[in-house]
């Protein structure tokens, strides 16, 4: 953990990364903005991942949590903000996004020798899923019945599914886009430093 803090490159990217996550979380109050910042709102922690490595990931998620369950509790949007408003359910799942991320671009990169692009769109799909999996897995424990209700009825693999259809699957696909382009952008900006 030491490392992640060793040097001013590494902390000021941390603080824009978490200063965009704010940005993102703070507009989904916003209800016109409320679905499609949603897809944005954790692209800094999977960056994070997959630049600083899994204790920076893992680091910015928490924050990424933290914030998202903050919103939950000070400026609920729907009933079903009550639900993020325990840890386990809003920051829990986001500590593993950037660490999941990390783990999948060195896997693509070095087990698969796959290039910046595949590694990095790979990851981002990964640290997505990862986040909805885990959501959705954290709801049913905590809350089992009352979750079921509000599902309408729905068991964990059908609520997993039809959350997936809905918004998992644009996320994965604008995390598997926009992350390889940033990636690309902030690669040829430390080789210009």
């Amino acid at each position: 953990m030491k490392k992640v803090f060793s040097d001013t490159n590494r902390l000021t990217f941390m603080g824009v990364m978490l200063a965009m996550t704010i940005i993102f979380v703070m507009a989904t109050v916003i209800p016109s903005f409320a679905v499609s910042v949603a897809v944005a709102m954790f692209l800094p922690t999977i960056l994070t991942g997959i630049v600083l490595g899994p204790a920076a990931g893992g680091i910015m998620g928490l924050l990424a949590g933290t914030a998202t369950l903050l919103r939950a509790l000070l400026l609920p949007l729907s009933p079903f903000d009550y639900f993020f408003i325990h840890p386990l359910v809003s920051i829990f799942p986001r500590i593993f996004i950037g660490i999941a991320s990390y783990y999948a671009f060195t896997l693509m990169k070095k087990g698969f020798k796959a290039n910046d692009t595949i590694s990095s769109s790979i990851a981002a799909a990964v640290g997505m899923l990862t986040n909805t999996l885990l959501v959705i897995g954290m709801l049913y424990v905590i809350y089992g019945q009352k979750m079921v209700e509000a599902m309408g009825g729905m068991s964990f693999v059908a609520a997993l599914g039809a959350i997936f259809m809905s918004n998992g699957l644009i996320e994965v696909i604008s995390a598997m886009i926009i992350i390889p382009v940033i990636y690309r952008v902030y690669i040829r900006y430390t080789k210009m430093k």
